[in-house]
């Protein structure tokens, strides 16, 4: 675990963002600056993909050395230009291999506002299985960050996920698994406070994949299954519901059901930096993932300073 911290003012709702950004840390042509001035509205960012570290380390498991990658770096340098501090996780974890700056892993990240809100380290948690190459539960171990208000009067749990991909009937019985695990480690945890939100790429293509959760109290704030994949600039037909936010009736007073919303990234590209976006008059797809993301950001807010656990 890696804490980066940048003062204290006090806010009643938040903003929080989860963007998956394709390969994060993998290619040379990122426009790391407009991926950060986009975000820099929200007080915490949830990443997934980050498949390289943007920092030195050791591995805690092995206790060998990792180097901080430069693509990894060079966005989090320009999320630290907008104001943010970061959680990074202790090591990195994939369905066949970890220890490696490639797609086949991922570290987790989260960035947040110091002057709202911080890591809660009186509730660590980490990752959520302790075998984090190849775990039977996961295709890439979750990652919970437990965050508090600067006031003291707001506690939450945030998951960070990306599910198994495909739409195959394996696939879609693999990310049912995953689901039934994350749900069940959630229930199971001991203090008072239930407020965990599970966010991020959960491969998701249809309702029926998860709508039977509600009957235990599991909710979508993408129920609707809008889409949230940037091929629905080629066609809106090539759309997936992809990216969720789950959250449970503990959290049902502070997050704003009617606030979530699929961000349109190119939209915000044009709005903040024309000059650095085009020629995506017309959608490219290849061109536009890497220099951007193949996923589109979510959003919603969170209320602090109701939290009745």
């Amino acid at each position: 675990m890696a804490f980066s911290t940048c003062a204290q003012t006090q806010i009643d709702t938040i903003e929080i963002c989860s963007f998956n950004i394709q390969f994060l840390g993998h290619f040379k042509s990122r426009d790391n600056y407009s991926l950060a001035k986009i975000l820099s509205p929200y007080d915490i960012v949830v990443v997934q993909e980050m498949v390289a570290p943007p920092i030195n380390g050791i591995f805690p498991s092995d206790s060998t050395k990792f180097k901080a990658d430069k693509e990894s770096a060079d966005f989090v340098i320009e999320m630290e230009k907008q104001g943010f501090s970061y959680w990074l996780s202790s090591e990195d974890t994939g369905p066949t291999k970890n220890h490696t700056n490639s797609s086949a892993s991922e570290w987790w990240i989260t960035f947040y506002r110091s002057e709202i809100i911080i890591p809660d380290s009186a509730r660590y948690y980490g990752f959520l299985d302790t075998t984090l190459l190849a775990s039977s539960l996961f295709e890439r171990v979750p990652f919970c960050m437990p965050f508090k208000s600067i006031s003291g009067s707001s506690t939450f749990s945030l998951i960070s996920l990306h599910l198994k991909p495909g739409n195959s009937v394996a696939n879609r019985v693999r990310r049912s698994d995953e689901l039934n695990s994350l749900f069940a480690w959630v229930r199971k945890q001991k203090e008072n406070n239930k407020d965990f939100i599970l966010l991020g790429d959960c491969n998701i293509y249809k309702k029926e994949e998860f709508i039977g959760f509600e009957s235990d109290s599991i909710y979508s704030l993408n129920r609707k299954c809008a889409s949230t994949n940037t091929k629905l600039y080629e066609d809106p037909k090539k759309g997936k519901p992809y990216d969720h936010v789950f959250y449970n009736e503990n959290s049902k007073d502070e997050i704003i059901v009617s606030s979530f919303k699929v961000v349109d990234l190119m939209k915000s590209l044009k709005d903040i930096a024309p000059e650095r976006v085009f020629p995506y008059e017309t959608y490219e797809h290849n061109s536009f993932r890497t220099r951007f993301s193949d996923h589109l950001p979510v959003s919603f807010s969170y209320v602090l300073g109701i939290d009745i656990d």
